[in-house]
């Protein structure tokens, strides 16, 4: 009995089909994919809109992909970042899929909300509690105001 050898290019090939597929299947535009022979990234990136067109099309891809959640990942430091993520099966293929979200900034340092919504100013530098997260773009402003 003998086992096929793929090679790197032809599985990088059949991940970007893959790709190819679950993309044409949304609909969606404005995104960057990098393929690498065991799974597909794919940004959607700032150009294909505003943060709540950006989380509809990650939960889209992500739902058609077969993804269980998508959510908010962060990290903290000098500069606080937050995006969405979310991660299934295109084919055969592993597909991941995120986008960027701007984090609010305020006199004092950086904005950072809990699990039952209190926010609070984390200075600089300086890590939130075990449990918060970043307060983004996505998150309605002071008053309940939807976010700029």
């Amino acid at each position: 009995m003998s086992i096929p050898v793929v090679s790197s290019a032809a599985a990088t090939a059949a991940a970007l089909v893959d790709a190819a597929a679950l993309i044409e299947e949304s609909g969606a535009a404005g995104l960057t994919v990098t393929c690498y022979c065991d799974h597909v990234s794919i940004l959607v990136s700032t150009n294909a809109g505003d943060a709540a067109c950006r989380a509809g099309i990650v939960a889209a891809l992500g739902e058609l992909a077969g993804a269980a959640r998508c959510r908010q990942a962060d990290t903290a430091g000098d500069r606080p970042a937050a995006w969405l993520d979310a991660a299934g099966r295109a084919g055969g293929t592993l597909v991941e899929i995120t986008t960027p979200l701007a984090v609010r900034a305020v006199p004092g340092g950086t904005l950072a909300a809990g699990p039952d919504g209190q926010q609070a100013v984390i200075a600089a530098g300086q890590q939130p509690p075990p449990g918060w997260r970043w307060v983004t773009e996505l998150d309605a402003g002071p008053g309940g105001q939807e976010a700029a």
